[in-house]
């Protein structure tokens, strides 16, 4: 049930989302937060702001019937699923919805992972309980690091700082049963890929399957799991075996790196990088200085200090003849050391920008995109690209370009420091503009120090006569304040607030709190 707190005076109102009057309370509220699982928190006589953020006072919780189920505690955090954690002299507790005692306040800080799942600690230890209150490990681990949803590293052992960082720890995997699937005694541990973990003890290492299964033995230097198959280093090189311990490939390998984002391999022999696909077929001999990964199945090769491109499959794309290469988006910029190529075309200087092509051509820059078509004539003497705009430099000028076609319909012109917004018709919309701020569809700007508002057409929404103009909110709304007060703006409706409000911040998804001098009421935007 959806219900909405507000109060006049000393007296509580609590409606539904229908504007119905659930019940009236008198307590000397400072602070209700909205109803979760039928349950909402509040403060009596702390000091508070608009949030939860309270000081003094006494923390409880009543039902959706206005009944207290709890109070006169120091504090009680926000609901996770049925539980809260709570405060009192200065030590933590865990409380249920119906205002039960889980744990009594007698830890150093809690965490709730889930609905059933808690990290306590006391001391510098910590513990394991569930939400029912049953202690499933006493608080005896070091730390614990979440590794997704369901499963948490846990280290035990070693002595460790006031910062937490430890020496000599053991190391194990625990799930949110309380169960432990890699047992806390390992030196190391890897990352868990399809089910599988890499584990180390005594300096050597081996795989482990997550239900505590030993897969391949740690009995190697290194070792780890790529695609169902396992590179492993004996005797100082890299061989590899598939889970059955089937040896495919005899240690012959001086270094191995995985070419980051893909599932390729690159193998060393001597001082030679060769290249293979993660099961150990052979995509390129060890014939190469270099190789590196440029994205999209194609690799750099590179060979007495010429570049060239392959294919996923070993092909030659492009000859080893160039001093360098780059490569976005499907198209390769070449450089032969005096110039740089795209499309057969010759430039002085090339790069890729934010999907164009930032060129330089006969001592001038300009703009290109991928398929080679001008965008910005070859005329300017410096371009620089920040994100979506461009500003080309001519002489000591500026000019003013965009890559998403945010100003189509506007034109900036400055006079000394001043702005002049016209259209697209050169009829002038305003005039002494000392700043604006471009969004995606309407631009703030500041006129003699107030700001106003205009739509992406050129419509003036709102004129300069506001301290401030926010960006919209996930309901499509803007926040303006004009002489210290807040309102609402809506882009197809207009004003929905006039600026009367101290304060007015999104409480709940569509309800708005909405703040006065001695009162706060809510606001349920329908759009």
């Amino acid at each position: 049930m959806f219900i909405l707190p507000f109060h006049i005076d000393s007296i509580w109102v609590f409606k539904d989302s229908l504007n119905r009057v659930l019940f009236i309370k008198r307590e000397n509220f400072r602070y209700v937060s909205s109803f979760n699982n039928g349950v909402a928190r509040f403060n009596i006589n702390g000091k508070c702001n608009f949030m939860d953020d309270c000081e003094g006072g006494y923390w409880g919780i009543m039902d959706y019937k206005g009944k207290i189920l709890l109070n006169n505690l120091e504090w009680i955090g926000e609901f996770v699923g049925n539980y809260a954690i709570f405060q009192k002299d200065y030590k933590f507790g865990l409380l249920r919805k119906d205002g039960r005692i889980i744990i009594p306040a007698k830890l150093d800080e809690i965490i709730i992972v889930d609905s059933n799942f808690i990290f306590y600690r006391v001391g510098n230890n910590w513990g394991i309980a569930n939400s029912k209150g049953y202690i499933l490990y006493e608080a005896q681990f070091n730390s614990f690091i979440k590794l997704n949803d369901s499963l948490f590293l846990i280290t035990k052992g070693g002595e460790c700082d006031i910062f937490n960082r430890c020496e000599g720890n053991k190391f194990g995997i625990i799930n949110k049963n309380g169960n432990f699937l890699v047992p806390l005694k390992f030196d190391g541990i890897g990352e868990i890929k399809d089910s599988f973990i890499e584990v180390s003890l005594n300096d050597a290492w081996g795989l482990m399957k997550l239900n505590g299964k030993l897969i391949i033995d740690v009995k190697y230097e290194d070792l780890f799991y790529l695609c169902s198959y396992v590179w492993f280093k004996e005797n100082g090189k890299w061989g590899l075996m598939d889970l059955n311990k089937k040896i495919l490939i005899k240690p012959k390998f001086f270094a191995i790196n995985r070419i980051e984002g893909s599932n390729f391999i690159k193998t060393k022999i001597d001082e030679k990088w060769g290249l293979m696909n993660c099961n150990g077929k052979e995509i390129l001999k060890n014939e190469f200085d270099n190789i590196s990964y440029l994205g999209e199945g194609y690799f750099l090769v590179e060979k007495n200090n010429l570049k060239g491109v392959v294919d996923s499959f070993g092909k030659l794309i492009i000859d080893l003849k160039y001093k360098d290469i780059s490569y976005s988006n499907g198209r390769f910029i070449l450089y032969d050391g005096d110039y740089w190529r795209f499309k057969n075309i010759k430039f002085n200087y090339l790069e890729f920008v934010n999907g164009l092509l930032l060129a330089k051509k006969d001592g001038f820059f300009g703009i290109i995109d991928t398929n080679g078509i001008t965008l910005i004539e070859f005329y300017y003497d410096s371009i620089k690209v920040f994100n979506n705009f461009i500003f080309a430099k001519k002489s000591n000028y500026w000019t003013l370009f965009n890559t998403k076609k945010v100003f189509n319909n506007f034109i900036f012109a400055k006079k000394s420091n001043y702005w002049t917004l016209f259209n697209t018709k050169f009829e002038k919309i305003s005039e002494n503009i000392d700043s604006f701020i471009v969004f995606e569809n309407f631009l703030k700007f500041r006129e003699s120090g107030k700001w106003g508002l205009i739509s992406n057409n050129g419509n003036l929404f709102l004129d300069a006569e506001y301290d401030y103009i926010d960006s919209l909110d996930a309901n499509g709304l803007i926040r303006i304040v004009k002489d210290g007060y807040f309102g609402l703006f809506d882009l197809n409706k207009g004003i929905i607030l006039k600026p009367k409000y101290r304060f007015i911040y999104r409480f709940y998804k569509n309800v708005y709190k909405l703040i006065t001098e001695n009162n706060f009421n809510y606001f349920i935007y329908e759009n």
